[in-house]
């Protein structure tokens, strides 16, 4: 171990700290802060050395999101849309066509969309996204194991549109959460889209977008969900006073016909 300069009186070793008194002079006053901390630093440069702890240049990771759909690719891009309620997923995915997109609302969660969700999401999620995460990679495995679509023809002609948040609730990580499923699942580079209430929707720049963030786009996306809320409160209205049982459901997939 390197001794240290006469002019500090302290000696850092692995043993503990030392004072070098036989380099004080009998005036000498106590190590200053100044000493002391060169004394640290020196002995941790020293320490570093000895056992190989060399310190290296770290990047900051940044997720890759894809997230390009432009307006030559809406002719033969299917939007699939989830993640809010059925009603609102089927009303909003007819509004959307109704302007002229390809849009395919994807079924009601199941059990066999939780055991994916289990599969490939990640531990400890609030139980909503094991069933949304998993009902995505539950769709295009059947498209890929089903129908006979490469992941490759997926990944190029669909893609997803759901909603966000911001915030400390686990909501407001869901967007990662699907993209984190979907690359574990054999579907790195599937888009998701986000819409949501800070931040408007996320897509891509450069070339004319995909989507078109039109007025006439956003109030059939607003038409959409507030007609999904209505009906849906609608449902939970009369159902307590359903005498045939299954008839609410009727009534409200009749108007769900009617609106779409």
């Amino acid at each position: 171990m390197a001794t240290t300069s006469h002019d500090n009186p302290l000696r850092i070793t692995p043993a503990g700290i030392e004072l070098t008194t036989s380099n004080i002079a009998v005036d000498s006053k106590v190590p200053s802060w100044d000493q002391i901390e060169a004394e640290l630093q020196r002995f941790e440069a020293e320490e570093r050395h000895r056992l190989g702890l060399v310190e290296e240049e770290l990047e900051q990771y940044v997720e890759e999101v894809p997230k390009e759909f432009t307006a030559a690719q809406r002719e033969h891009t299917t939007l699939l849309i989830g993640g809010l309620t059925l009603a609102q997923d089927v009303l909003i995915g007819a509004a959307l066509r109704g302007i002229g997109y390809k849009v395919r609302p994807l079924d009601v969660p199941d059990v066999e969309a939780l055991h994916y969700g289990k599969e490939f999401g990640n531990r400890g999620q609030c139980n909503p996204t094991y069933f949304t995460v998993g009902n995505l990679v539950k769709h295009l495995i059947q498209l890929r194991d089903q129908k006979g679509m490469s992941s490759e023809e997926i990944i190029d002609n669909y893609l997803f549109l759901t909603a966000g948040a911001c915030g400390p609730c686990r909501f407001g990580t869901y967007v990662t959460e699907y993209r984190k499923a979907l690359r574990d699942a054999g579907f790195d580079g599937f888009r998701v889209l986000l819409f949501q209430q800070q931040g408007g929707l996320k897509q891509a720049t450069g070339d004319k977008p995909g989507l078109d963030l039109s007025p006439k786009f956003f109030i059939s996306l607003l038409k959409g969900i507030v007609a999904g809320d209505v009906l849906n409160a609608v449902g939970y209205r009369i159902r307590p006073y359903e005498v045939v049982p299954g008839a609410t459901d009727r009534a409200l997939d009749e108007c769900k016909r009617l609106l779409i």
